[in-house]
C-alpha cells in the first residue's frame, strides 16, 4: 500500500461519521430507517432459553416441572437465575398479560399464559408471556402490540451480505429476530396508536407527491418493497458493510403507489395475513397465505413425515422437492429453499428450532424437555413458510425492477427533510409515546 497508490478514495466530509468511503451511488443522500421511524428497540430479551418454543405443550411441560421442584438449589438452576431475574423476586406485570401477585417459588399455578411471538425472520415460536420470567421484556413493546401494528427489523450491528435488508412482522419480535444476531425492531405505530415517524414527516411527503395524504402504513410498505428483497442489499453491498438501511423516497406518484401495492402485498405475506393487503386474486381461492388446490404454486405434501422427530432436511433441486426426513413437499422452488436473511437460511433455521435442542443454546436442564414426537401443525407449519417464502420469491422481480426505477428517479434527500424542519427527527421522538391515563379513568390520547 501506498500514499500514490490509486485505489485511494475520499472518505465522508460530513460530521461525525464511519470511516469509509463517500458512496457514489447517492446513498449518504437516503434518509436513514432509523430516522424515518425513529423510536427503535432491541426487542425482547428473555436471558433464558427455556420460556420459549416452537411448542405449546413442551412450555407447559417445562412450566409443571419447575413448579414442582422443591429443592431450592435444583430449582434456581432451573429457572437460570441471573441478576435480572431470581426465584423470589416479584415484579410487575406486562401490559395485558397480568399474572399472580407472588413470586415463582410461591406459583402453584402449572398453567403459563402463552403468546404466539416471532423468534427470528419468518419463525413462529410460542413465550410464556410472564414478566417474572424475562429480564428485559422491554415494557414499550409490549404496550405497543394493537390492531394495525407491524414491526420492521433490520441487521443493526452486522454486515449482511445476502437477502432483504429489511423484514417485518406482526408479532412481538425477540432481540435477534432479523437473522439471530442481534437487529433493531421498528415500530410502526407508538404504544398511543401515533405513527412512529418525526413530525412533518408524512406531510412533506405528502405534498411532494401531490397526494391527499400519505400515512405511516403507506410508508412501512413503501420501505419493505423498496429494501425487502436481495437484489437491495445486493446493490448497496459495499454500503451496508456499515450496517444500517436508507431508504430513497421518490418523488415519482406513480413509483410511489406501485411500491406501497408490492409492499402491502409483501407485508401480508411476511405477516402470514396479519397486515397489508392479499394479492388480487379471487378471496374465495385463498387458503390463508397458502395457494388453493390446483394452483401450480401449491406446496403439496406428498409423503407422511411419521411419529419421529426427523434428524434432517434436504433438498431435491431436479424434483423440487424438500424432504423432511421420510417426509417429502413437492413444488418447492430453489429460490424457496434458499431464501436467506442475512445469511441465515431461512428453512434449515426453521427446521432447526424444531429439532432436540442443541447444546449451544442450552441455558437451563429444562431446555432439555422437547417433544417426542413430530405434531401435526408443525407440518401445517411448514406448508405456510414454504407458500410464503414462495409468494415472496414470486414478488422479488418486481421489487428489483420497481428499485432500480426509484433509484435512478429523483429522490427527497436528507438535506431537503432538514431544510424542511423534519430531520433531525424531534427530541423525544425515539422514545415510545404512551397513552396517558387520567385520575378518572378516561383515556387522553393527546
Amino acid at each position: 500500500m501506498r500514499l500514490d497508490d490509486g485505489e485511494w478514495r475520499e472518505t465522508h466530509s460530513r460530521g461525525f461519521r464511519p470511516f469509509t468511503p463517500a458512496s457514489l451511488s447517492g446513498w449518504d443522500d437516503y434518509p436513514e430507517l432509523n430516522d424515518l421511524f425513529p423510536w427503535g428497540s432491541l426487542g425482547i430479551t428473555t436471558n433464558r432459553g427455556w420460556v420459549n418454543s416452537p411448542s405449546t405443550s413442551v412450555l407447559r411441560h417445562r412450566w409443571a416441572r419447575l413448579l414442582a421442584e422443591e429443592d431450592p438449589e435444583v430449582k434456581a438452576v432451573l429457572f437460570k437465575e441471573t441478576e435480572g431475574r431470581q426465584l423470589d423476586q416479584r415484579v410487575s406485570c406486562l401490559p395485558g398479560h397480568p399474572h399472580p401477585d407472588r413470586t415463582i417459588i410461591g406459583e402453584r399455578d402449572t398453567r403459563p399464559h402463552l403468546l404466539r411471538i416471532a423468534l427470528r425472520s419468518f419463525d413462529r415460536q410460542w413465550l410464556i408471556a410472564d414478566h417474572r420470567v424475562m429480564d428485559r421484556p422491554r415494557t414499550s413493546l409490549w404496550e405497543s402490540l394493537q390492531p394495525g401494528q407491524v414491526f420492521l427489523n433490520q441487521q443493526s450491528s452486522h454486515v449482511i451480505h445476502s437477502g432483504p435488508a429489511l423484514v417485518a412482522t406482526a408479532l412481538l419480535p425477540d432481540t435477534h429476530h432479523f437473522n439471530g444476531r442481534g437487529g433493531r425492531v421498528h415500530p410502526v405505530l407508538h404504544p398511543d396508536g401515533s405513527g412512529n415517524v418525526p413530525t412533518g414527516l408524512l406531510r412533506h411527503l405528502a405534498g411532494v407527491l401531490g397526494l391527499e395524504e400519505v400515512t405511516v402504513h403507506d410508508l412501512a410498505a413503501y420501505a419493505v418493497a423498496v429494501a425487502g428483497h436481495s437484489a437491495f442489499t445486493e446493490q448497496f453491498a459495499e454500503e451496508l458493510l456499515t450496517p444500517g438501511v436508507r431508504l430513497p423516497l421518490t418523488r415519482d406518484p406513480g413509483l410511489w403507489r406501485e411500491a406501497v401495492r408490492l409492499g402491502r402485498e409483501f407485508l401480508w405475506a411476511v405477516t402470514y395475513g396479519e397486515a397489508g393487503a392479499p394479492p388480487e386474486e379471487p378471496a374465495s381461492d385463498r387458503d390463508g397465505v397458502g395457494f388453493p388446490a390446483g394452483d401450480p404454486r401449491q406446496v403439496r405434501y406428498t409423503a407422511p413425515i411419521g411419529a419421529a422427530v426427523p434428524e434432517k432436511v434436504e433438498y431435491d433441486e431436479e424434483s423440487g422437492t424438500l424432504r423432511v426426513g421420510p417426509g417429502a413437499f413437492t413444488g418447492v422452488p430453489p429460490e424457496v429453499w434458499a431464501y436467506e436473511v442475512g445469511g441465515m437460511n431461512v428453512v434449515k433455521k426453521w427446521f432447526g428450532y424444531r429439532k432436540a435442542s442443541p447444546t449451544s443454546r442450552r441455558t437451563s436442564p429444562l431446555d432439555d424437555i422437547h417433544v417426542t414426537a413430530w405434531p401435526s401443525v408443525w407440518t401445517e407449519e411448514l406448508i405456510e413458510l414454504l407458500s410464503v417464502l414462495r409468494r415472496l420469491t414470486d414478488l422479488a422481480p418486481a421489487q428489483q425492477a420497481l428499485t432500480t426505477k426509484i433509484v435512478g428517479s429523483p429522490v427527497v434527500t436528507v438535506a431537503e427533510l432538514t431544510s424542511a424542519g423534519v430531520l433531525p427527527p424531534q427530541p423525544g421522538a425515539d422514545r415510545a409515546r404512551r397513552r396517558v391515563v387520567l385520575d378518572f379513568g378516561r383515556s387522553d390520547e393527546s
